[in-house]
């Protein structure tokens, strides 16, 4: 439930605004939580695939998972971020947003996975690994944007807590089924539709949800006219979504034509240790969104801009630390020797890419709170342009540690040109002192990683003086933080 005054498009009271950031964090944290969970149960399944299918075949279904993720940006299209918005200055109009929403992305998601089916079969394009097993688990990724539109939904009326649980059941049980399937010598095949079945779930448990909620989609609205509306202006947010996704896969595709699936499954295992972070820019961006969008004031839009930036640095720069000191030793604990010798170099250029990518992604949503803009698809074309330009020449004779290296760099052309582009729309944040805290708590906590220790007692105790150095930075130098962080936990009276 939103907090009093947190009507979308309305102001809050004297009384109650103190509440909105208190709100907007136990959101933050409700959300986080689910997908800490959600994202590493994926990683153990990560794990496990690797482990159990071999360094080949786990290849063979990253790639397959490349081409279900960049699939998967057609009926997503830009729709849910405009929902979002329209919703939000007008919830009386959810219902009727989210049945053209759901409509549009049937319509494009049987498209897209005949279009790639066609391909698949007439030019193997997963070689000898299968491609019936291709194609269920570029389906399971096609059906999970439904349970994407239900979220839309519920981050349009503030109420995304209980989707996030949803959606979390629906990680864990996918993890569960796959790792039967996988040590109950399937193979590909059944690791396949393991991960079908098991993201199945999610949206049909959102329909029933929002069904029994009186938030249902309104199918009688439904006209030429309403879809002709919801289509108006999404292809600048669509196409920036696609070149973005591009970017974010391409570099896995390439290592495939360029390096072979045994390349691509040391990279994969390596650059899933960045995907599993990444729900924290997913968290940040769905929490301060709606806000953004209810009132999209270039000075309200530059200040929880800057609050995601220090929630996403709080969590990424000591992580950067960690994988930059010990990451033989994680790749070690996690995939074993052969991972660990073969993607270390590869894992310390991808160590920055979390940040990158979150500032990047929080500065997309924030360019465009106020409407789409192609200065989004400006930034991210220059972004994509310098990717694809640099992995053709750099993998061929680099292999993984070159697209590494280019995926950090291409986050950081995309996040620098967003805040200069967008610096009318959404200000200038001030990243300098919103990093500030997690800079100097990271800088101490080097100390017990670089010491001569086991793995574990060095992590443990870097996240031991890490927390203290955080909050004492974080005091003088935005001491509201500290306020609203014990709000949230309980620990302070409530206003």
């Amino acid at each position: 439930m939103s907090a009093p005054g947190d009507e979308p498009g309305r102001p809050a009271g004297r009384g109650v605004l103190p509440d909105r950031p208190v709100h907007t964090a136990r959101t933050a944290l409700t959300l986080g939580a689910a997908e800490v969970i959600g994202k590493l149960s994926m990683l153990v399944l990560t794990v496990g695939a690797a482990r159990v299918l071999g360094v080949a075949e786990f290849g063979a279904f990253s790639y397959a998972l490349a081409i279900g993720t960049l699939a998967a940006v057609v009926p997503l299209w830009g729709y849910d971020i405009t929902v979002i918005q329209r919703a939000s200055a007008r919830p009386e109009r959810l219902r009727e947003l989210l049945a053209g929403l759901l409509a549009m992305r049937t319509l494009l998601a049987v498209l897209v996975f005949v279009i790639i089916a066609g391909l698949w079969g007439n030019t193997s394009l997963s070689g000898d690994r299968g491609t019936a097993a291709g194609l269920l688990i570029v389906a399971a990724v096609l059906m999970d944007t439904y349970t994407e539109a239900y979220r839309a939904a519920a981050a349009a009326l503030q109420r995304q807590r209980v989707l996030a649980l949803i959606h979390l059941v629906q990680r864990l049980l996918t993890a569960g089924l796959a790792l039967l399937a996988l040590f109950g010598h399937s193979g590909l095949t059944g690791l396949a539709v393991a991960f079908l079945v098991g993201t199945s779930v999610g949206p049909l448990t959102a329909a029933v949800l929002m069904r029994r909620t009186g938030f249902a989609p309104d199918w009688r609205s439904l006209s030429t006219a309403g879809l002709v509306e919801l289509n108006r202006g999404t292809w600048v947010i669509g196409v920036a979504s696609l070149v973005l996704m591009v970017l974010f896969r391409v570099d896995t595709l390439m290592i495939a034509w360029f390096s072979g699936e045994r390349e691509v499954g040391i990279y994969a295992a390596v650059y899933r240790l960045l995907e599993t972070t990444l729900f924290v820019s997913f968290v940040t961006a769905r929490t301060v969104f709606p806000l953004m969008a209810a009132t999209p004031e270039p000075q309200r839009v530059r200040r929880y801009s800057e609050q995601g930036i220090s929630m996403m640095a709080a969590v990424f720069l000591p992580y950067t630390v960690v994988l930059w000191c010990r990451g033989h030793g994680v790749l070690d604990l996690l995939y074993g020797r052969e991972f660990a010798d073969e993607g270390t170099a590869m894992l310390a250029w991808l160590a920055p890419a979390p940040l990158l990518y979150g500032v990047s992604y929080l500065a997309s949503y924030a360019i465009v709170a106020a409407g789409p803009t192609l200065r989004a698809l400006t930034s991210s074309v220059l972004a994509l342009a310098l990717n694809l330009g640099l992995n053709c020449v750099l993998i061929p004779r680099y292999g993984g540690v070159a697209a590494a290296f280019t995926t950090s760099l291409s986050y950081a052309v995309y996040a620098a040109a967003l805040i200069y582009l967008g610096r009318a729309r959404a200000g200038l944040p001030r990243l300098a002192r919103a990093v500030l805290p997690a800079t100097a708590a990271s800088a101490v906590a080097c100390g017990p990683l670089l010491a001569p220790w086991p793995l574990v007692p060095a992590v443990v105790t870097a996240v031991l003086v890490y927390v203290p150095c955080w909050l004492l930075v974080t005091r003088l130098v935005e001491p509201h933080q500290i306020q609203v962080l014990r709000r949230m936990l309980g620990l302070g009276r409530m206003a």
